[in-house]
């Protein structure tokens, strides 16, 4: 028996509704990838584009948008996943615009064969209407405009005002570290107008890396969320992490896909093989196999000239090797990777009440920015560094750390935002809570502002320089005065030394990220990167170096120090617990 015409319209609704609304099921049934050796087949998800789909249901089901910076190895099927994804959005709803934008025009053209490709091979049944279909655009439509009235259009990142006054629901920046460096901004800035704030609208920028500085390296790091693909059991996963310096308000992630992740990279392993010692390295932090190590082998070898550097850059297998490829590093990335790998989390985070008028009270919350892997011991010495910026939302960050000065092991840390002025009550009050600690504020430029405040609070135990003052008598400096290429060399050779031999004690994750962006100059100097943060890197070289120098403060009972206390400003003053 047949079923009845309307059960078999049903039936093909169904399946049709079921394929169009699922993008896996979509691409399986209705698209065609070309492969490596020219043959046509269903486009069906590899481990790459799988994980790329399950980061894209999580950042929805965190009712976020999909604003996506994907750091990438070669040939790992991004930019197919992300040109399939704007085709099936494109092609099955009514007004929507995708606007794809790669670095030169053979690669345009190749994003729009791949797109007509797409097309030209849709069952009939899933074909929608074109009204203009030519080398830069296609138009979904009737000719009497009763169509989905829905467009993909390819261009090239040749001019800044790309798209300027368009509507596009879908953007995709295809390798743009590669675009001109001078039409990156004014690009992104055209482009990004165009987007609407809306929950179904979606931007990718993708790219292999290509140096340190432009839009995607800074893009990339100031994420609020960042998805690392990892190996775990043998397969690729996904670790998320919140990047608790970025606003709430960014609405971007961050999506890095290390090499080892796709199953294509491995070549049989030849009998006698041994590893390196680095490759023994990168087994225990990167859980890798054998064949894996044969492939990474053979094409340094031979894709990449025998250049380590080059791989690293192509086919990084962390997001700071991809990006420093090129230099020479001034710490030793390998043992700093395990360092980070190693860092331990902080028992506690606190926020601190410390403006001008706060009360100095420490309050626990989960993203607190004061770290605390120590709490203060009674009758302990402590030395706090500090670099002190201007405390603009949008630039440098201030930072300290503090340190143990029995055993040089950082106890705590903070990093954010802050005015010079209220950061000095928060140095005050942290001094104060590790038994009025040696505090080693940078004086550079707005730092002065910060140690003129701590004199004002008199502050008793601030770092202090004796300037030869000829003819007359020396003058006294207080807090740490920074020459690039004088006293900067000085502390950075030292912190370099510390971390070579494992003696530095530093505690926090985010400082050795931060080391990555540090290189050793054509002249000799060690400097970091233009466009990069090295607050915590100099803070923490500044308080390493000073730790050596500084005589251990003696500690008093508490008992002893609470008689007497009295104020100044609202702040206790120090000179009464003494």
């Amino acid at each position: 028996m047949t079923k009845p015409l309307d059960a078999e319209q049903a039936e093909i609704d169904r399946i049709w509704q079921e394929t169009c609304s699922d993008f896996r099921l979509y691409a399986k049934r209705c698209l065609k990838i070309q492969t490596m050796n020219g043959e046509l087949v269903p486009f069906i998800f590899n481990e790459v584009q799988t994980l790329l789909e399950d980061i894209i249901r999580d950042i929805k089901s965190d009712g976020r948008r999909v604003r996506l910076y994907v750091l990438k190895a070669r040939r790992e099927g991004v930019s197919t996943w992300f040109t399939g994804r704007c085709f099936w959005k494109t092609a099955n709803n009514k007004n929507i615009y995708t606007l794809l934008v790669t670095h030169e025009p053979e690669a345009t053209d190749f994003l729009f064969k791949m797109q007509k490709r797409y097309y030209d091979k849709l069952p009939p049944e899933y074909k929608p209407s074109t009204s203009f279909n030519n080398a830069k655009m296609l138009v979904f439509n009737t000719p009497e405009g009763t169509g989905l009235d829905s467009a993909i259009r390819v261009g090239t990142a040749g001019k800044g005002d790309l798209g300027s006054g368009q509507l596009i629901h879908n953007l995709h920046l295809s390798e743009i570290a590669k675009y001109a460096l001078h039409i990156q901004e004014s690009l992104m800035n055209s482009l990004l107008q165009t987007v609407p704030k809306d929950d179904n609208s979606e931007v990718v920028l993708e790219s292999t890396a290509r140096g340190l500085g432009g839009e995607f390296h800074k893009g990339f790091f100031k994420s609020r969320v960042f998805y690392d693909a990892v190996m775990v059991d043998g397969r690729p996963a996904i670790r998320k992490r919140v990047n608790e310096n970025a606003s709430k308000d960014n609405d971007y992630s961050s999506i890095f896909l290390p090499w080892f992740i796709f199953s294509t990279y491995r070549l049989p392993v030849p009998a006698g093989f041994k590893r390196t010692k680095e490759e023994q390295a990168m087994v225990s932090l990167y859980n890798l196999t054998d064949e894996q190590l044969i492939w990474r082998r053979n094409t340094i070898e031979n894709e990449c000239r025998s250049n380590a550097n080059t791989f690293k850059q192509e086919y990084p297998s962390n997001p700071q090797e991809a990006f420093i490829a090129s230099g020479t590093p001034a710490f030793p990335n390998e043992k700093v990777l395990q360092f980070m790998k190693d860092a331990p989390k902080p028992i506690a985070r606190y926020e601190c009440l410390a403006s001008a008028h706060g009360s100095g009270q420490f309050i626990a919350r989960d993203d607190g920015r004061f770290m605390v892997w120590v709490e203060p011991r009674p009758g302990r010495p402590y030395v706090i560094s500090a670099d002190v910026a201007e405390g603009l939302r949008h630039g440098d960050f201030s930072a300290f750390s503090v340190w143990d000065h029995i055993s040089s092991e950082e106890v705590a840390h903070w990093h954010g935002h802050m005015a010079a002025f209220d950061f000095a009550s928060l140095l005050y009050w942290v001094g104060m809570r590790y038994n009025e600690a040696w505090l080693v504020p940078e004086r550079n430029a707005i730092g002065q502002s910060t140690v003129e405040r701590l004199l004002d609070l008199e502050y008793k135990n601030i770092y202090v320089e004796t300037i030869p003052d000829p003819p007359h008598k020396p003058r006294k400096r207080y807090g740490w005065l920074t020459i690039h290429g004088k006293t900067a060399s000085l502390i950075l050779e030292n912190l370099i030394y510390e971390v070579n031999t494992g003696t530095h004690g530093i505690k926090c994750k985010e400082t050795f990220e931060e080391m990555f962006n540090f290189k050793i100059q054509d002249d000799g100097k060690v400097e970091s990167d233009p466009g990069t943060f090295d607050d915590r890197v100099m803070e923490t070289a500044i308080g390493k170096y000073v730790l050596q120098k500084l005589p251990k403060i003696r500690v008093y009972n508490m008992a002893d120090r609470i008689r007497g206390r009295g104020t100044k400003s609202g702040v206790p003053s120090s000179k009464a617990w003494t």
